[in-house]
């Protein structure tokens, strides 16, 4: 059966309405995260910073569409209530 959440948030990933660089801090927290990937990168190598980055980009997108779910479902209870 489709997953019909998904699919929405998917579209407002495309469309970057869900672009959380706005917020407070980012700026800040990806300059360290980029230093930190440096590191990692000098020590050891571009392929375990790849495969980090992949796992780190897995996680943020399940937990960002965990977020969306949970948003939705609320929102849903919240008009029908």
């Amino acid at each position: 059966m489709p997953d019909y959440i998904q699919e929405l948030f998917e579209l407002e990933l495309r469309g970057d309405r869900l672009d959380l660089r706005h917020l407070s801090g980012t700026e800040e927290r990806l300059r360290r995260l980029d230093a930190c990937h440096d590191e990692i990168h000098a020590k050891l190598g571009l392929d375990f910073l790849d495969r980090l980055n992949d796992l780190e980009g897995e996680i943020c997108y399940e937990e960002r569409l965990a977020c969306f779910r949970h948003g939705f479902h609320l929102a849903v209870r919240l008009l029908t209530d």
